[in-house]
């Protein structure tokens, strides 16, 4: 096969979501040459569909807030956490999470990105939910323009085929372009940042426990090809069989329709302004509009159905135990999807702290008041489950069977009885993030099945998640720029390369 561009660089980075830009702009400040590959026409990645928040301790926002927060603090409450769902985790890298996100958000902020918070995330024992400014895509539109200003040479539409291998290393990486195919020979190695494994059924049931056919991916470009460039030199895959589809699949409203707003790119001054005003202006005032800029593919906390909020299918159809993880069970009902049905009792209880809807970007937590203004093409009322039905397009008889079999049984409190009555859907199951991801140690060397390095090679974000395991908002992105900035400057130690060259950060 002829090369049609032959391409000498220090760096090559493969993949353009927040773990690469990360890599690339990392590696480039301090001096070296990079070429990012990106197989899809745009930068992002999953970064770019998230909530959009980071969960870190010890930053300067926590400090100005009078939070007495660390590190250790921390990694103590994620180890709790991840013992409460019963999953492994990997200590070592989680405490390399910890004790260098603090300067991930300042890495953050220095190229452009500005936060709200810290804000409350329970469980965690401290406010430390940092929030960009005005949605996640805001992170590939700052850190992808400061990369091509720093002189990172990005190739959009270039897909990673083979790493190339010299004297035992990896020493580059051949891609297919538009134009034909390319080689990028890189001195200091590869960072393979090019995102999880989740649309490739196979490998997901090869490892993971009890994965289920038919959930829809919530980014279909994350085929799992950075994990096979290095199995095919050798990279052992961390296999989780603690982990299955009730760990990577997680039910999310659908998806708003793009709004005008949120098309706004995300300028320092604009997302200051942002900030401020979420910080001073009255609520009532700032929230609706904010909310336009804010909300996203959210999904339903567990303590909604711990207070009595039911799971119904288009058809109005009870389904499951919504507190026995209903979410499997999605997937098998009517187009795939559910909605959310509760009284006006819960309406009130959930339409202020501490009794949230969801997660919410920006606001930390959005109630039902929120999905009233910003969603009403999820928000459904009806004076009678008759009428409800009616809205929604359910079958009357059957909401009202799942409302009586639902209240049956159940303490006054928790019944649904008290009208008006109200539906949030559709919702669908999707697979957001599958957690499986290439063998690394503390440096993001990608180690072979023997356990040891693999000179030359790096993985960051999903491609690199290795033994870690992300519960909970805000860590997935903390990994991914952390793991990104960390493997770049080890790439930069292999070629002692000490000189510094910055952009001036808008």
């Amino acid at each position: 096969m002829t090369m049609r561009d032959d391409i000498d660089t220090d760096l090559a980075v493969v993949g353009g979501g927040g773990a690469g830009l990360a890599a690339a702009v990392e590696a480039a400040r301090r001096g070296l040459k990079v070429v990012l590959l990106e197989k899809t026409e745009k930068l992002g990645g999953t970064t770019a569909l998230s909530v959009g928040s980071i969960m870190a301790a010890g930053t300067p926002a926590q400090q100005r807030a009078g939070v007495k927060d660390s590190p250790q603090a921390h990694a103590e409450d994620l180890d709790r956490i991840r013992t409460a769902m019963g999953v492994d985790d990997d200590a070592e890298l989680r405490r390399v999470l910890t004790e260098n996100v603090a300067e991930t958000i300042a890495f953050l902020q220095e190229f452009g990105l500005n936060f709200l918070g810290p804000l409350p995330q329970p469980p965690h024992g401290a406010p430390r939910l940092h929030q960009v400014m005005p949605t996640s895509p805001a992170y590939s539109f700052q850190l992808g323009r400061h990369a091509r200003g720093l002189g990172v040479d990005v190739r959009l539409a270039a897909k990673a085929t083979q790493l190339l291998m010299q004297e035992g290393r990896v020493a580059g990486v051949e891609a297919q372009t538009r134009d034909g195919p390319i080689r990028v020979r890189a001195r200091a190695g590869v960072v393979l940042a090019s995102g999880d494994i989740g649309g490739d059924a196979a490998m997901m049931h090869t490892h993971m426990k009890n994965w289920v056919d038919g959930i829809e991916v919530y980014n279909p470009n994350n085929t799992g090809d950075g994990h096979k460039l290095a199995a095919a030199i050798g990279a052992k895959i961390v296999t989780r069989k603690d982990l299955g589809a009730e760990h990577a699949a997680h039910l999310r409203f659908v998806r708003p329709k793009p709004m005008w707003l949120q098309r706004i790119p995300a300028y320092p001054p604009l997302t200051r302004a942002m900030v401020w005003a979420m910080k001073v202006l009255p609520r009532q005032m700032i929230r609706p509009l904010m909310m336009k800029f804010l909300i996203t593919t959210l999904g339903p906390d567990r303590g909604v159905y711990e207070h009595g909020a039911i799971l119904v299918n288009k058809h109005g159809e009870r389904f499951a135990d919504e507190l026995s993880n209903p979410n499997l069970k999605v997937p098998g009902q009517p187009d795939g999807v559910a909605y959310l049905v509760f009284d006006h009792r819960f309406a009130q209880k959930f339409s202020r702290w501490p009794h949230f809807i969801s997660t919410a970007p920006g606001v930390a937590f959005a109630f039902v008041d929120d999905y009233r203004a910003a969603r009403p093409d999820l928000f459904h009322i009806g004076a009678t489950p008759a009428h409800l039905a009616n809205a929604v397009g359910f079958s009357g008889q059957l909401l009202e069977v799942a409302i009586a079999g639902a209240n049956a049984g159940r303490p006054d409190e928790l019944k649904l009885v008290m009208p008006p009555f109200y539906a949030l859907g559709p919702i669908k199951l999707w697979v957001m993030v599958a957690p499986i991801g290439l063998a690394v140690n503390t440096r993001f060397e990608v180690l072979n099945e023997a356990g040891q390095p693999i000179p030359g090679l790096y993985a960051a974000g999903n491609a690199g998640q290795a033994g870690f395991t992300v519960t909970g908002h805000g860590h997935g992105l903390g990994w991914a720029f952390t793991s990104g900035r960390l493997a770049a400057r080890n790439a930069v130690a292999v070629l002692n390369q000490p000189r510094d060259r910055t952009s001036s950060p808008a």
